[in-house]
């Protein structure tokens, strides 16, 4: 079966069969030839044995995004500039050098930009005074934006309405972290997105809600999760 788009959760709150799940995010996607790292985890150990399980090459990258400069998404990223020194990886205004020090090549987003055809780093959106998080979009031809979220500090509904104001493109599915979010924001996502996949810092409670008051758009993500599209 062919797919435009594949998704992989690499590291979650929640394990899954012989992966290892922390307290943290990584997912990887691959749209045709381009391969994409959003975000790395806690511990590079982890990062490295789920990969390898998944059969994902972190040596293949052609870049990453790191959402925020929070060690439970940038720390695994020690892994990746070992294995891939030099590679790209795109970040908010904030503290580079940390990544930097990793092997790998910061590029700062100070605006929504496409970073390949059909890819884009959403932001950055402020989420309080000088700490800012980004968000990576994946254009489905025919459905609209697939968009990966790594904690929405600044609120998952505000990125949401970004990246369709800033792009033009419906929202077709949200996964990631939402940071224990309240129900006028996920009732505010769920006018926006056609799918929503809440992870990581969520909490149970959020996804409960979800679940229940909109059974038709909750998709269930966890580590070692893949989705194609």
């Amino acid at each position: 079966m062919s797919y435009s788009l594949k998704i992989v959760v690499l590291v979650d709150n929640e394990p899954g069969p012989q992966l290892f799940g922390e307290w943290g995010l990584s997912i990887y996607a691959k749209k045709k030839d381009v391969k994409i790292l959003f975000d790395a985890d806690t511990n590079p150990a982890i990062l490295d044995h789920n990969a390898k399980k998944l059969r994902v090459d972190l040596s293949k990258l052609d870049f990453a995004v790191l959402s925020h400069y929070h060690y439970d998404h940038s720390d695994g990223f020690k892994l990746v500039g070992e294995i891939n020194p030099g590679l790209p990886i795109y970040v908010p205004p904030g503290p580079s050098y940390q990544l930097e020090e990793m092997g790998l090549k910061p590029v700062v987003v100070e605006k929504t930009i496409e970073v390949s055809k059909g890819v884009y780093v959403v932001g950055p959106l402020e989420a309080w005074e000088n700490f800012y998080e980004i968000a990576l979009a994946i254009k489905l031809d025919d459905r609209g934006l697939v968009l990966l979220v790594g904690c929405s500090h600044p609120g998952v509904d505000k990125i949401a309405l970004k990246a369709r104001e800033d792009l033009g493109t419906n929202i077709y599915h949200v996964i990631g972290g939402f940071h224990k979010p309240s129900k006028r924001i996920l009732d505010n996502l769920a006018k926006i997105a056609m799918y929503i996949s809440p992870s990581h810092c969520t909490g149970n409670t959020a996804k409960n809600y979800l679940s229940r008051k909109y059974p038709e758009k909750y998709r269930e993500v966890r580590t070692g999760t893949v989705i194609e599209y």
